[in-house]
């Protein structure tokens, strides 16, 4: 299938943007498809089927460009370069320190601004086998074959960028694979020593963007151990095993569970906001979670090379109107961003996010919708 592309508009100030706005429509063989626009890489909509057949959007969003310029909760955005938190705003890489924004608390969340999430990006559409090819450069086993035409973005982070070193090239790929993934690859390359752990930050309810609570759905996480957090919720380098506890979600649980908990790691967020530590964990492309719509029986299992999986069930969205001009409140839907552990860049014992001068690094993210 082929991708269409189109100019993503500011209705507020129109015309401003159409040189560098661009909606990509992603179709896949069976009949589900994404836009994604070029502005933070972020997907806008993504319409599966549910078991009765009908197309449904999974996803929170916004209806117009002015909508994403307005958020402030990075709605299906690339964030990075660094996902999640970094404590005390600063980090520490081949001796030097740098400092970043602070923007949660005392510490730094999600780069600070501008980051990925804040930029057009240049888009490129390219063919299965060119899509095939990028991904085995990744080296990354476990990924299944590329379904149709390939959505590439481009976009270089300068030297300085919100305090991080390096001019940083990343590439993002979108693509649906031939096992109904919604795939996402990133690659960095950069001249200095630099972070480089960004993730997807889409709002998922099965049951339909604009249908609420998502308390009744079914989560299931591939995880022994969740990692603790200071009392401004960035993981300190403390890990917990979940047996006995709320967290545990390993036999499917749901998400209410996790949001309604007493665990003061829980309540401190206003619901679940937490790092779970993958089991297993090996570097290959695998299944570490899965999530069920108990109205749409829409099934999505959450795939990565990534070790761990932050569930944050959107505790402080503001009410803003989405794209049916419905509000969307707390714990209407939940993020599930495959990421390198918060914090890493400044604890030894998680992996590092550090990428050296002059290296490639990949990671990747699929969404995979079983019943389909």
């Amino acid at each position: 299938m082929s991708i269409t592309k189109t100019i993503f508009k500011s209705t507020e100030q129109p015309g401003k943007y159409d040189d560098v706005s661009f909606l990509y429509r992603m179709e896949s063989s069976n009949g589900s498809y994404a836009d994604i626009t070029s502005y933070g890489c972020r997907v806008v909509d993504l319409v599966v089927a549910a078991k009765d057949g009908s197309m449904t959007d999974v996803l929170l969003g916004f209806k117009d460009l002015d909508g994403y310029f307005a958020d402030t909760c990075f709605h299906g955005a690339i964030v990075g370069r660094s996902a999640n938190r970094i404590a005390g705003a600063s980090c520490v890489i081949d001796g030097v320190r740098y400092d970043l924004p602070v923007n949660d608390g005392p510490h730094n969340l999600h780069s600070g601004t501008p980051s990925f999430q804040d930029q057009f990006w240049d888009g490129k559409i390219i063919d299965p086998a060119k899509a095939d090819a990028i991904i085995a450069e990744s080296a990354i086993k476990g990924i299944a074959s590329v379904d149709s035409d390939a959505l590439l973005l481009h976009y270089v982070s300068p030297d300085g960028a919100t305090g991080f070193p390096g001019n940083l090239d990343t590439y993002i790929l979108y693509a649906w694979l031939s096992d109904n993934t919604f795939f996402m690859l990133f690659k960095g390359t950069s001249d200095k020593d630099t972070v480089f752990a960004p993730t997807n930050h889409s709002y998922f309810n099965l049951n339909g963007h604009d249908s609420g609570y998502v308390g009744s759905h079914t989560i299931q996480l591939d995880a022994d151990k969740v990692s603790l957090k200071d009392d401004f919720n960035c993981s300190d380098g403390r890990s917990m095993d979940v047996t006995g506890t709320d967290f545990d979600a390993r036999a499917g649980v749901p998400l209410e569970q996790l949001i309604k908990s007493n665990d003061p790691q829980i309540t401190m967020s206003k619901g679940i906001d937490s790092n779970f530590e993958l089991s297993g964990y090996d570097g290959t492309f695998k299944k570490c979670a899965s999530l069920t719509g108990d109205k749409s029986g829409i099934k999505m299992e959450v795939l990565t090379d990534l070790p761990g999986i932050q569930i944050y069930a959107a505790n402080f969205l503001g009410g803003d109107l989405g794209k049916t001009d419905k509000p969307y409140n707390p714990n209407y839907a939940v993020c599930m961003e495959a990421q390198m552990f918060p914090n890493a860049v400044n604890i030894p014992d998680f992996i590092s996010p550090v990428i050296k001068a002059g290296e490639t690094k990949y990671h990747a993210t699929g969404y995979r919708f079983v019943n389909n």
